[in-house]
């Protein structure tokens, strides 16, 4: 099982967005950390997120970073 994660971790550092699954339903992700990859690919690891009715806090920080994320994206395409 540690090999495995260790496979996990490796897939993410490298961009990729890791699903867990526990009984072929999703329960959670792994997701590279911002500062590790390019703000496009942070946004899209985001985009599709979903928060409880108790976590709208982390909901909207997160929302508001992918808008960051997005317009930061836009300004170096205008140059």
């Amino acid at each position: 099982m540690a090999k495995e994660f260790h496979e996990f971790l490796d897939r993410v550092e490298h961009g990729e967005t890791v699903r867990i699954r526990k009984d072929g339903r999703a329960v959670a992700r792994l997701i590279p950390d911002c500062e590790f990859i390019e703000g496009w690919r942070a946004a899209e690891a985001f985009r599709y997120y979903r928060a409880d009715v108790e976590d709208k806090a982390a909901a909207n920080a997160i929302a508001a970073e992918i808008r960051r994320l997005d317009a930061e994206i836009d300004d170096a395409l205008a140059h």
